[in-house]
């Protein structure tokens, strides 16, 4: 009798209560989806009013986030409770929620200022925190870093705003300075030449400001010659590493020397 009577109580309850349940998950599912294409509708929508990739990547997760809020409150709702005690649940959860998660709080702020500010962009070259990478997407909380060896470095916003954060990438063009030893037996003047000829015809090296040739210092163990160079901004790695190759050849071919750091020893006769 008793698990007759417990059956009938538990379809009787599934009779009223099931309905409910299942148009909940119902509603849930069909929010997480709306989510994900409204999500994509806004994507499409700022790329076709060429916004800012940073701008697209936060307004769109915003929205996503916001519509999977309105789901919960409309399943919620759907199970029988009362639609302002939910409004008004989730606003006191999201006062003690937003206390307890202030760092959260903090970090959708800092996006909310970048997005304003625009202190970079995606695709941006930037150094903040001793670290360096290109900007790839910049979310409600987060910022995405690619390093130049492929790691991906993940920055709370919070950390961004409060960050000094150079931007490599946000003029057209960079100065490279190079700085080259010689021996004190060598020909100054003739090797300031050769790096300025050096310069001058690379195709890297901007005309306007011209390349610049100096001696910078003189060492313990060398002439320390400094060459300024000009170059836009995407090209400074490519020129960096080809003036290094082409001055060792050049310095070779020419008899200069580049001299190693060494100590003279004098032996007193006692």
């Amino acid at each position: 009798m008793e698990i007759r009577q417990f059956g009938t109580q538990f379809l009787s309850g599934f009779s009223e209560f099931g309905p409910r349940f299942l148009e909940a998950a119902v509603v849930i599912f069909i929010g997480w989806i709306v989510s994900k294409i409204l999500r994509r509708v806004c994507e499409k929508a700022l790329e076709k009013a060429n916004r800012d990739l940073g701008i697209i990547s936060f307004l769109s997760s915003a929205v996503s986030a916001l519509v999977k809020i309105i789901a919960i409150i409309m399943a919620l709702s759907s199970l029988g409770l009362n639609t302002n005690v939910i409004v008004g649940a989730f606003s006191a959860v999201g006062f003690g929620v937003s206390l307890a998660l202030k760092d959260n709080m903090a970090n959708v702020a800092g996006g909310i200022q970048m997005l304003f500010t625009k202190p970079f962009h995606v695709g941006d070259y930037i150094a903040a925190e001793s670290v360096e990478g290109t900007v790839e997407r910049i979310e409600l909380m987060f910022t995405t870093l690619r390093t130049f060896d492929n790691k991906e470095v993940i920055f709370p916003n919070s950390k961004l705003t409060d960050s000094i954060i150079t931007n490599y990438t946000a003029q057209d063009k960079r100065r490279l300075d190079l700085e080259f030893g010689i021996d004190y037996s060598d020909d100054l003047l003739g090797a300031k030449k050769l790096l300025q000829k050096l310069a001058e015809e690379n195709p890297k090296v901007l005309s306007e400001p011209a390349p610049l040739v100096v001696v910078s210092k003189q060492g313990d163990s060398a002439m320390l010659l400094t060459a300024r160079l000009w170059c836009k901004t995407e090209e400074y790695w490519n020129l960096y590493f080809e003036m290094q190759e082409k001055v060792k050849l050049a310095f070779d071919a020419n008899g200069y020397h580049i001299p190693y750091p060494q100590m003279d020893i004098h032996a007193k006769a006692g």
